[in-house]
């Protein structure tokens, strides 16, 4: 993210780390890991 940053605009860079965090954090393991976390209890995740 920093090297990206580093060589584009302030609103690119905010577009790319956008971008990779939809990328990374949709989906039911992060979702299942934040209850499990809350619940103090292991993950269940699925294969």
């Amino acid at each position: 993210m920093i090297s990206y940053a580093r060589d584009h605009s302030v609103a690119d860079g905010l577009n790319y780390v956008a971008t990779w965090n939809v990328a990374m954090l949709l989906g039911n393991d992060l979702q299942e890991a934040m209850m499990a976390n809350m619940g103090k209890r292991a993950p269940g995740f699925k294969d």
